[in-house]
C-alpha cells in the first residue's frame, strides 16, 4: 500500500491512550517527556514520537522515542514524522535535537544528525 503523506495527521497524545506498540516505547524512553504527538491515518495510530523540552545550558531538546508501527515502515513515515519532531522543537526556540538512542543509526543520520561519542545522535539547528 502507498501512503499519500497528506494521509497523515498529527495529534497531541496522552500517554494513557497510547497503543501498546507506543505505549511500551513511553513507558521505556518517554515516561517524563512533555512533548507526546501521533501520526494517524485515518483513525488508526500509525507512528509517534515523544521529545522533552530544552532545558539549560545546551538548548536542545531530547528526542526520548519515535516509532512507527510494522507494517508502515519503509514508507517514509519515520521521515516525516521525525520532521514534524524537529519542526515542533525548532518552533519552541531549541538549539537542536539530540537523542539518547544509537539505533537505528542509518536512520537518524539520513536526517542530518551526527553520531556522539557518548552515544545516541544530535542535531543542531542553524541559526538565523
Amino acid at each position: 500500500m502507498a501512503i499519500n503523506h497528506r494521509q497523515l495527521e498529527m495529534f497531541r497524545a496522552d500517554a494513557a491512550d497510547l497503543p501498546e506498540f507506543f505505549s511500551q516505547a513511553h513507558r521505556d524512553f518517554g515516561a517524563d517527556s512533555d512533548v507526546l504527538r501521533v501520526a494517524k491515518i485515518k483513525e488508526q495510530v500509525v507512528a509517534g514520537y515523544a521529545m522533552s523540552s530544552a532545558v539549560e545550558p545546551q538548548d536542545r531538546f531530547r528526542l526520548d522515542w519515535i516509532a512507527v508501527l510494522p507494517d508502515f515502515q519503509r514508507r517514509g513515515v519515520g521521515r516525516w514524522v521525525a520532521g514534524h519532531a524537529l519542526g515542533v522543537a525548532e518552533s519552541k526556540s531549541g538549539r537542536g535535537v539530540r537523542t539518547r538512542h544509537s539505533e537505528p543509526a542509518t536512520f537518524f543520520q539520513r536526517l542530518g544528525f551526527t553520531a556522539l561519542p557518548d552515544g545516541g545522535f544530535c542535531l543542531d539547528f542553524l541559526p538565523e
